[in-house]
């Protein structure tokens, strides 16, 4: 298929929790007589395809209840907030949900606005930070130089039940900026020339804003279920959602009401059972009448969806969790002192067509009962040495014990249309989106590796091929017993983050893909949760040490050998920016960067290599900042902030009430 098509990528990570249930320990203790799953198991997929009917949908859907080991609950409801690709991985050693500025630190949407404005006599201003050139991500500001708009996110839950509002503010005079109008609906927004696309709750609507003073409401979609992030490129909206089925009548899938409807054979499933409990659909909308283009709607798992895209394709990712009971059963077999009547017990087991749970469980209940016919001495030395031997079947299975599948869509962005073409697997599990990027004809991924028996944690970073998505080449074993933190891919390097109680930033060398290599580490205290490439010389981290914000900044310039050229902290323990991307602002003209804290807003100077603050700006709540021309604009809970950038003096306070 060719790669010439402009396209837009998503990533979607279906993960689906613990994969070892209670330990080692439990599988040779006598089973429980209400012994519940405590692992989501599944045979590891090989390809994918439709279904063929609203019956082997419902089929499917039964099976991956019974492998959850759980009642079924359609939770065909809205969230209590969209997802939008919330950053992950930030302030707690478990993942959180998951959204994202460019790469490469030639230019970010942020400044694409100041190219178009150095010279031609309009003011340079900053859009959302946002992962790839070109595709805009939905957030809470959006503008266009000469106009703001600023959703009330609803602090209470009358404003809430009330819809919200989105506050127009004119930038004309970029000293002195007014409020003009409303806009009666908030939510994440997108702007697409005179239409603002606004994602609530439980809705998505389109308003028409040429008249900004009086924008009036263009088109109204319901969510059934909820948006888990959008994205606008080339005048085209893409929306994925996640819709709970439900057994009794789980097709058309109608993710936006009405407007959209899916029957059961247009839906994609991997061609292995996987514990599926939601329907994910992408969908290309125009943003000017809300009218469906195209979609693709798949199956997978409810838990911790993540959404990476570039240009050139769409990419849908989902766990495929471990065939524990399968694995246990395969241990014995191999064991070659069990009598031979267990081993002909677990052979039958091992034929039975029932789940991988039921088999551990079977197999559990056949070796107790061997070893209950044991004198006591004998039957614990048996005990310790099946449990150790375990361990070290697990250890030695850990890469396949979590597996990551991985879904090419062709997004042909001319029409709009999609189609499902290639799928992949690496081991492991990625954070979010940052995980992902796609260059040069390839996809590279960086993966989590749990722990498995006396195997520690690990993280890898794989190369795929991205026309047949075969893996070409690996880097594995960064940061032993830690986990990814944050991932940052600029051109042909990868800037990868792990942490267990020190921050060792990686330095990886991707200029052959078929041999990418870790060319040098860092160890330094507290962690970074975001990476953002400054320059050719320099990458900053913006995470935490201890109870504060910390920043620190790379000197990559040896990538064999990179240092901190500086570090600062923040006098807060929380920001923004380790909950969304789209909250950290750099400006290069000015040689700062902001970061939104709930006791203000910080502007520190990177200049020369070295952290400072440059001011503060009191405001509520600080929550985002954008510049128009030298003048700053940051946006509290209740007001905005103007300060000018050449004296760093405040010159207008606008409320927002």
């Amino acid at each position: 298929m060719s790669r010439s098509k402009t396209s837009v990528l998503v990533v979607v990570a279906l993960l689906v929790g613990s994969l070892f249930g209670a330990g080692v320990a439990a599988e040779l203790s006598p089973p429980a007589a209400d012994d519940e799953a405590t692992d989501d198991s599944a045979a590891q997929t090989t390809g994918i395809d439709r279904f063929e009917g609203e019956q082997a949908f419902r089929e499917y859907l039964r099976a991956g209840q019974q492998m959850r080991g759980a009642t079924w609950v359609n939770r065909n409801v809205a969230a209590p907030q969209p997802t939008f690709d919330v950053q992950r991985g930030t302030a707690a050693p478990t993942a959180t949900e998951t959204v994202a500025d460019s790469a490469e630190y030639e230019m970010t949407v942020e400044e694409s606005a100041d190219a178009a404005g150095g010279d031609g006599g309009e003011p340079r201003y900053s859009g959302t930070n946002v992962q790839e050139v070109g595709l805009d991500e939905p957030d809470v500001v959006k503008g266009d130089g000469e106009t703001f708009y600023y959703a009330d996110v609803g602090r209470t839950r009358v404003e809430k039940l009330a819809g919200g509002r989105t506050t127009v503010i004119s930038a004309d005079d970029p000293a002195a900026p007014a409020v003009v109008g409303n806009v009666s609906a908030s939510g994440k927004l997108l702007l697409a020339n005179d239409t603002l696309v606004v994602l609530g709750e439980d809705r998505v609507r389109g308003f028409d804003v040429s008249d900004r003073s009086n924008p009036e409401r263009l088109w109204n979609h319901a969510v059934t279920g909820e948006v888990v992030s959008a994205r606008l490129s080339g005048g085209q909206l893409y929306l994925v959602t996640r819709t709970a089925p439900s057994l009794d009548d789980p097709c058309p899938v109608e993710p936006l009401g009405g407007a959209l409807s899916v029957a059961c054979e247009d839906v994609y499933r991997p061609t292995g059972q996987i514990p599926a409990d939601a329907t994910y659909t992408a969908a290309s909308l125009s943003p000017a009448d809300g009218s469906v283009t195209d979609s693709v709607s798949f199956v997978g798992t409810r838990s911790n969806s993540v959404v990476y895209m570039s240009k050139d394709s769409l990419y849908v990712t989902y766990t495929e969790p471990s065939e524990r009971g399968d694995l246990y059963v395969e241990y014995l077999l191999a064991n070659a002192s069990l009598p031979s009547s267990v081993v002909d017990r677990l052979q039958t087991i091992q034929s039975y067509d029932i789940s991988s749970d039921s088999k551990r469980r079977e197999a559990r209940l056949a070796v107790h009962r061997w070893l209950a016919t044991l004198p006591e001495d004998e039957r614990e030395t048996e005990r310790v040495r099946l449990e150790n031997g375990f361990e070290d079947y697990l250890a030695a299975h850990q890469r396949d014990l979590a597996r990551t599948g991985v879904v090419r869509v062709d997004v042909d962005h001319a029409t709009g249309t999609m189609s499902v073409d290639e799928v992949g697997t690496v081991p492991g599990t990625p954070l979010n989106q940052f995980s992902m990027d796609e260059h040069d004809g390839h996809l590279r991924i960086t993966t989590t590796i749990p722990r498995a028996g006396k195997a520690e944690s690990a993280n890898d970073l794989y190369v795929l091929d991205a026309e047949d998505m075969d893996v070409e080449g690996a880097t594995r074993g960064m940061g032993l017993n830690e986990r990814v933190y944050s991932v940052r891919y600029v051109e042909d390097t990868a800037y990868v983050v792990t942490f267990r109680r020190v921050d060792p930033f990686h330095v990886v060398d991707l200029s052959d893909p078929s041999d990418p290599e870790v060319k040098g580490k860092l160890k330094l205290p507290g962690f970074s949760s975001y990476l953002h490439p400054v320059n050719e010389s320099y990458v900053l981290g913006i995470g935490r040490d201890g109870g504060s914000v910390k920043a620190v900044l790379f000197d990559v310039r040896d990538p064999t050998n990179p240092t901190v050229a500086d570090d600062f902290h923040l006098d807060g323990q929380w920001s923004a920016v380790s909950q969304s991307h789209h909250a950290f602002l750099l400006d290069r003209k000015h040689d700062v960067f902001f970061l939104p804290t709930r006791r203000g807003g910080y502007v520190v100077s990177y200049a020369g290599g070295d952290l400072s603050l440059q001011t503060a700006v009191t405001v509520e709540d600080a929550r985002r900042a954008r510049y128009v021309g030298d003048y700053l604009y940051v946006f509290g809970a209740r007001e905005l902030a103007v300060v000018n950038e050449t004296t760093w003096n405040r010159t207008a306070t606008v409320r927002l009430d």
